[in-house]
């Protein structure tokens, strides 16, 4: 993790829609700004979700990367 910029790991695993989206909401007002958020999920509308989410909420959504046949990676700068 590089010193200047902390980052943190939400895990959504198993949870179906809406939760990851809820879980991220819950944990985004204690991030602060720069930090960078991995969220971790495997619901078939994760991808779709996430991205909605920050384009509502005006955060950058770094990258999203496969990592099996559902499971995503998404890098969330706050």
């Amino acid at each position: 993790m590089p010193s200047s910029q902390s980052q943190r790991i939400l895990d959504a695993t198993g949870l179906k829609c809406p939760q990851p989206v809820l879980k991220l909401s819950v944990i985004s007002p204690d991030m602060k700004p720069g930090e960078i958020l991995e969220v971790i999920g495997d619901c078939p509308t994760f991808e779709k979700d996430i991205t909605a989410w920050c384009f509502r909420l005006k955060k950058t959504l770094l990258v999203m990367r496969e990592d099996g046949i559902y499971r995503r990676h998404a890098l969330i700068r706050f």
